[in-house]
């Protein structure tokens, strides 16, 4: 799920462009991407385009940022889409771009010269160029890629992580809001009351005006009652609970339980654990369950890192804490041993760095000889930079170098990429670690609280009418 959104930017372009292109966060520099201009010397070339045209005021740059969902892109394809996006959104613009990798979401960072080298116009950026340039271009190229964009309902976006749990088949976290009310609404016989079941079933709730709001535990955002999109006030609250308790055809919602779910077949340990817990919740079985009348807003927010953690026992047959840390020293091995290859690919990279980078300047600036012999103005200096670049390479088989390149940085990013899945498995194994004495406890409960239930069957009788 593509995000997109664009920033006009007056602070110095230097500092900008650095950090787009920091080492540290492109995968030391090979997830990067310039046109038009030179990675080390962008900076003072936009600035020499404004000069020449004579458009140094206002607005220096503008900044997009295009992040993706977790877990659903690889940082090449990134990185090529938002080289597509640069070919058909600012082909006449010089842009920097960086694909950003050390976040637990990988997003694309492109900024690029508030003014065009060939129109000499300024880029203006509004509502409608976002919504019908911007966005569009971004949307398309994901879906292209079979990749998700952003949902949005009613004109309005939801979050990620309330569109993860919609998708896989579970309430929003709003849904689950007004499944809670329509409960409490239900059971309540006056508003004290409806207050006290809100509490029990895990809200905090406020009084700050005659609109009350209620946090669920674990979250920050508020959640208001509405109906037919108006905001409910006390008073509101009162007169339904008052019309409900006159009706005698109202229907009172009585919470479900949920049995815990003894794993069957030869599951032990670890994987049986995770599999009765993900039962509970509702994640797994005959079923999804809609309704969580004993799972805490907190368990729910991080049901994806429970599954992704019962997948990756499962994948690797581990039952035991003893198989867990064999899993871990075995990961370290791996990592160790492709840290060394790196080093091996990334030294080969440095040594032909000066060829390699003639190649790409030549590569970015394929256009600029023609548009010099055009009279284009505000490229002398690219074409320079061209020129140089081609005298570097003069005798060179440079479909031979390209290939030697290309097949150096795939290497590179293929050990990157194969170090990154190391590290992500070793953060499963850390969170197991972590996770699976709290979920023990909590199935403990869970089983506790169900064998109550069945040792106290409650009976149910009308109240005399008088």
């Amino acid at each position: 799920m593509a995000i997109t959104k664009i920033l006009s930017k007056n602070m110095r372009l230097d500092k900008l462009i650095r950090y787009i292109q920091n080492p540290d966060k492109t995968e030391e520099s090979v997830l990067t991407f310039c046109q038009f201009c030179n990675p080390k010397d962008a900076a003072r070339q936009w600035a020499e385009t404004k000069r020449h045209i004579g458009k140094t005021d206002g607005i220096q740059a503008f900044h997009i940022i295009q992040s993706f969902a977790p877990g659903e892109i690889t940082p090449e394809l990134a990185h090529e889409l938002g080289k597509q996006f640069i070919r058909e959104h600012l082909s006449d613009y010089e842009v920097v771009l960086g694909t950003h990798v050390d976040k637990g979401h990988i997003h694309n960072h492109l900024a690029f010269n508030s003014v065009s080298i060939v129109s000499g116009k300024k880029y203006h950026s509004t509502a409608e160029s976002y919504y019908q340039q911007i966005r569009k271009i971004s949307d398309r190229l994901c879906r292209e890629h079979g990749l998700s964009v952003v949902m949005e309902t009613g004109g309005k976006g939801i979050s990620y992580a309330e569109w993860k749990l919609h998708k896989a088949g579970v309430l929003t976290l709003r849904e689950l809001f007004d499944q809670d009310v329509e409960e409490c609404l239900s059971q309540a016989m006056d508003l004290g009351q409806f207050y006290a079941l809100m509490e029990d079933h895990g809200y905090t709730v406020k009084h700050h005006s005659n609109y009350p709001s209620f946090v669920p535990d674990g979250y920050s955002h508020p959640y208001r009652i509405k109906r037919n999109g108006k905001a409910w006030t006390e008073d509101d609250i009162e007169r339904f609970i008052d019309r409900a308790m006159s009706d005698p055809t109202f229907e009172v919602i009585m919470p479900i339980v949920q049995k815990a779910f003894v794993p069957y077949g030869k599951l032990h340990g670890f994987r049986a654990l995770y599999v009765s817990w993900m039962y509970v919740l509702g994640i797994i079985g005959q079923g999804k369950r809609t309704q969580y009348p004993r799972v805490n807003f907190k368990e729910l927010k991080r049901f994806e890192q429970y599954k992704a953690q019962a997948a990756f026992l499962d994948r690797n047959q581990i039952d035991t804490a003893e198989q867990l840390q064999a899993k871990m020293d075995e990961i370290h091995g791996t990592m160790d041993t492709l840290t060394k290859s790196r080093i091996i690919w990334n030294s080969k990279r440095k040594r032909q760095k000066g060829l390699y980078n003639a190649l790409a300047t030549m590569e970015n600036l394929h256009d600029v000889p023609e548009l010099y012999a055009q009279g284009v103005a505000g490229i002398e200096e690219d074409y320079k930079r061209y020129l140089e670049a081609e005298r570097k390479l003069t005798g060179m088989d440079v479909e031979a170098l390209r290939e030697e390149r290309d097949e150096v940085y795939e290497k590179v990013a293929s050990v990157n990429a194969e170090l990154r899945e190391c590290r992500n498995e070793l953060r499963l194994c850390e969170q197991i670690q972590e996770d699976s004495p709290k979920i023990q406890r909590a199935l403990s409960e869970e089983i506790e609280l169900e064998e109550s239930y069945e040792l106290e069957e409650p009976s149910y009788e009308p109240e005399e009418t008088l």
